[in-house]
């Protein structure tokens, strides 16, 4: 897969000028199509896309100026949310297997069940690890010898790797539903800091969000 600046292009084409106006712009929406295939074919964008034309959302390629640029901005969460549950697991401590395979994603707050690549666009992405012991692995206060600040080392990878989209380590609350061990009550002290006893533990997330 190439870089993630090849997945947004602006595609000004020109054309033989002897050609009459409608000509034109049909040879433009041919060739920009053409081009917009391609890639999808080489692999080297998505299959989800949205179009802009002189800079007007949705409208038909053959709506083109003469003069002017048809977008194809494709969309990157699905493949952005795939390779984060990937570097999760794959960077995850292992002693029984259960925190690794336990990575879960909420798409708008709810759990994502449908395929990656069918996430929308727009939407706001969480991947969380519903384990109660989650915050400690990532604070690091479970154990010395457990390598602290997973979440931060994914993060900071797919920044370099998708520079299109923003991705922030938060904390959040999980309701329930979302997973049987979902929410934890705390007993006492967690993590780098001291809570209440009978409070709602929050649980480290990757929040993947389109750049505006």
């Amino acid at each position: 897969m190439a870089r993630a600046e090849t997945f947004s292009r602006s595609l000004r084409l020109f054309v033989d000028r002897n050609l009459s106006p409608d000509a034109l712009r049909a040879e433009l929406a041919r060739r920009a199509i053409a081009a917009r295939d391609d890639l999808i074919a080489r692999g080297e964008a998505p299959p989800s896309w949205r179009r802009y034309v002189d800079g007007k959302a949705d409208a038909p390629e053959t709506s083109v100026r003469l003069d002017g640029t048809i977008l194809y901005r494709f969309n990157l969460t699905g493949e952005a949310a795939e390779v984060a549950l990937d570097l999760c697991r794959s960077t995850s401590p292992v002693r029984s297997g259960r925190f690794r395979d336990s990575w879960l994603l909420l798409c708008d707050d709810k759990l994502w069940k449908q395929p990656l690549k069918d996430l929308p666009a727009g939407a706001t992405i969480l991947i969380v690890n519903p384990m109660p012991y989650a915050r400690k692995i990532e604070t690091g206060a479970l154990e010395p010898r457990i390598r602290r600040n997973q979440l931060e080392r994914v993060r900071q990878s797919l920044m370099r790797r998708f520079p299109t989209l923003v991705f922030s380590k938060i904390f959040i609350r999980l309701g329930g539903g979302v997973a049987p061990s979902a929410p934890y009550i705390l007993r006492g002290a967690s993590g780098e800091r001291r809570t209440r006893a009978g409070s709602t533990m929050t649980y480290p997330a990757l929040e993947i969000s389109p750049r505006s």
